[in-house]
């Protein structure tokens, strides 16, 4: 089980590789901040991604919280992040579960707080090393992945290197 902020569902999604965060995690659990964010603005944008995230959340796998009491706006003042990442932050902590957040300033706050902070290209890398999917899969998941998000250059030498350095062979258990 993990907590998870918009931007890794929206990227995953966008690419094609939701499913993992399934096969990793089992359930994903997002803050209603988030779900507002990704399916209900999304749709209302047109987006892709929010319709495949709210199949996933009618199939129940992915959760969401509305328990959020935390007063998320000024801490995401106060931490220079936006409100989802907020209370993405503030639900792991309290249910004690590790977070997946893409961005790295929230990254930075989330394990400020002590929480296990994992993102995108994390996934993908973890999937490949668990054989949920191929590495030659992994590596044009992380070239799909940098047309639909942010990467620096190091940041995507670092996980292609990392993916491509894995000790299996080239198949997938699935």
């Amino acid at each position: 089980m993990i907590v998870s902020n918009s931007g890794p569902l929206i990227h995953l999604a966008r690419i094609d590789m939701l499913k993992l965060l399934k096969e990793l995690f089992g359930k994903v659990i997002i803050p209603l901040e988030v779900k507002l964010e990704v399916v209900d603005r999304g749709k209302d944008e047109g987006k892709a991604d929010a319709f495949l995230i709210e199949i996933e959340l009618q199939n129940g796998w992915i959760e969401i919280d509305r328990s959020n009491k935390d007063t998320v706006k000024e801490i995401a003042e106060s931490a220079g992040i936006d409100t989802g990442e907020a209370a993405a932050i503030m639900l792991a902590r309290r249910k004690k579960l590790p977070v997946l957040i893409d961005d790295l300033a929230a990254r930075r706050f989330a394990a400020g707080l002590g929480l296990e902070v994992a993102g995108s290209i994390g996934v993908l890398i973890r999937c490949a090393k668990l054989h949920e999917i191929s590495k030659s899969d992994a590596l044009d998941a992380l070239d799909k992945l940098a047309k639909v998000m942010w990467l620096s250059i190091d940041v995507y030498e670092d996980a292609r290197k990392a993916i491509e350095g894995l000790d299996h062979h080239n198949e997938a258990r699935k």
